[in-house]
């Protein structure tokens, strides 16, 4: 196992917990030589610094050549690994069930075929029990060769229900390969393009989910299939913006990981994965009620389970809630509880800033700004922007990137800063242009600032006014109401109109 980067090394050294550096530290001593072990004189130099310092790590050890420390690092990537993968075995059954199938090679490899068949026969009750298909399929197809190339004296029906199983699983496996490729084409066409812009992409996309989804004739889904099915619903309809039938698919999901709690062991983060898009739904929706419903439950599983939970499902539990709070104060309105909530984020998303992308990083940092401006602290805003409109990467949310360009026009207009007003409005106009964005929102908002910043100061009310009405009629496109999800402009000029706090507008406009 190759590791290129003195880096990738550090940060896996620096996410074991004293049990798993412990548990290392054991395994290590039952195979120590008299060289004291090279690598675990790396592993304590590295565990000891804060950051990374390779110069003073290299002159630790003695200013190894350059292949001697490659391979020291590579044999404690290995070794870490390896200690790693024993502590889990008891934990987790997929591991487990791959030992027992490393043995059966083993055995059948000494000629004991036999026993190499008393072994498949744990491992099988093991997937069985835990759902895990694509392994049983390869225990399923280690038996036909055992049982094809030796005489095992197994009974003609055995022969025939093991041909039929294979058969079954076989056609099941088919239908959930489909079933997650699907998924995974309408995760990378959100990515990049957000939700349809315009009838010709709403129909691309549902010719083309119609022409994928699998259709089941002879086997019902099981629950892993059905799974599979409500999550490709939820990225079908939210890409629509068809948020009553994502909500009801959502729903299904969380439902159906609430009734087997088995797929909760099985699969956790996808459980959090769930009430993530039932809360998304919900908020997208304005229902209030629910979103706090839903939420709080949300809150309490990840309260209660924290300590069984991975470094990865950590992670996740922290994204989905604490975007979670962010989006319940802006549907209450609340941004002055809102902006007392930032700091626990931030320092979770610094926690978590080596394995976080960006994209989550800049969804954070957008919820951040709003609820800045919402707090009317404009001033604070211009720095999560800033770092947003830094990120460059082609391959990034688009309409995010678009939304915090306007979110940026407003918030100069409330810093009174018009004399920078005209050059962003020709910065932006190019770039809407170069990234083919014809949203009607976006134009609009853009044409705003270009009059009312020439208005005089007595002549502006009736400019929002104007644009308030032509807002008000886009909100009701089915095609424009992703502008309004992203960035609440119906409210914000609201509140500049009649001089109220963005938060009670927000109270007024949301009730259910």
């Amino acid at each position: 196992m190759a590791i290129s980067k003195t880096d990738d090394l550090f940060r896996l050294i620096k996410s074991l917990t004293k049990a798993e550096k412990r548990t290392f530290r054991l395994f290590a001593e039952r195979i120590k030589s008299s060289g004291e072990l090279l690598y675990m004189q790396l592993f304590d130099i590295m565990d000891k610094q804060k950051k990374l310092d390779e110069r003073s790590i290299r002159s630790k050890l003695g200013n190894l050549s350059p292949v001697k420390y490659s391979n020291a690092k590579r044999h404690l990537y290995e070794q870490i690994l390896t200690s790693l993968r024993m502590l889990s075995k008891s934990k987790r059954s997929n591991i487990q069930l791959r030992e027992y199938i490393d043995f059966v090679y083993i055995l059948y490899g000494k000629g004991f075929h036999l026993q190499a068949l008393k072994v498949l026969q744990k491992a099988k009750k093991l997937a069985k029990e835990h759902h895990h298909d694509f392994n049983l399929i390869t225990i399923i197809e280690l038996e036909k060769l055992i049982h094809s190339r030796h005489i095992t004296r197994q009974e003609t029906q055995f022969i025939e229900d093991l041909t039929e199983e294979a058969l079954e699983k076989i056609d099941t496996l088919s239908s959930r390969v489909k079933l997650s490729n699907l998924k995974m084409l309408l995760h990378r066409f959100y990515i990049e393009k957000g939700h349809v812009k315009n009838a010709e992409e709403a129909k691309t996309v549902t010719d083309f989910f119609e022409k994928q989804i699998p259709v089941f004739k002879n086997n019902p889904p099981g629950q892993m299939e059905n799974v599979l099915l409500y999550q490709s619903h939820v990225w079908y309809y939210y890409i629509l913006n068809d948020f009553e039938n994502c909500y009801e698919y959502s729903l299904k999901w969380v439902q159906i990981f609430q009734e087997y709690d088995e797929l909760q062991t099985r699969d956790i983060n996808l459980f959090l994965r769930a009430y993530h898009y039932l809360l998304t739904c919900s908020y997208n929706l304005k229902r209030q009620k629910t979103y706090a419903f839903y939420h709080a439950q949300l809150e309490a599983f990840r309260k209660d389970n924290y300590n069984r939970f991975n470094r990865n499902t950590q992670v996740l539990s922290f994204l989905y809630t604490h975007s979670g709070r962010l989006n319940l104060h802006f549907l209450n309105g609340t941004f002055a509880e809102g902006v007392k909530s930032i700091r626990k984020t931030l320092a979770r998303l610094d926690r978590y800033k080596d394995i976080l992308d960006t994209h989550k990083v800049m969804i954070f940092y957008y919820k951040i700004a709003w609820m800045y401006l919402g707090n009317r602290q404009p001033d604070k805003a211009i720095k999560y922007l800033n770092y947003i409109l830094d990120m460059t990467n082609a391959s990034l949310r688009s309409d995010i990137q678009a939304y915090a360009r306007l979110m940026f026009l407003m918030v100069h207009f409330e810093l009174e800063h018009y004399e920078l007003l005209p050059s962003l409005i020709r910065t932006y106009s190019t770039y809407f242009t170069k990234k083919n964005m014809d949203n009607k929102v976006q134009t609009c908002f853009l044409q705003f600032f270009k009059e009312i910043i020439k208005a005089p100061i007595f002549e502006r009310k009736p400019v929002m006014i104007k644009f308030l009405e032509k807002l008000q009629v886009l909100e009701n496109n089915q095609y424009e109401q992703r502008a309004f999800l992203y960035l609440d402009s119906i409210s914000w000029l609201k509140a500049k109109i009649e001089r109220r706090d963005i938060g009670e507008v927000i109270r007024e406009r949301n009730r259910e």
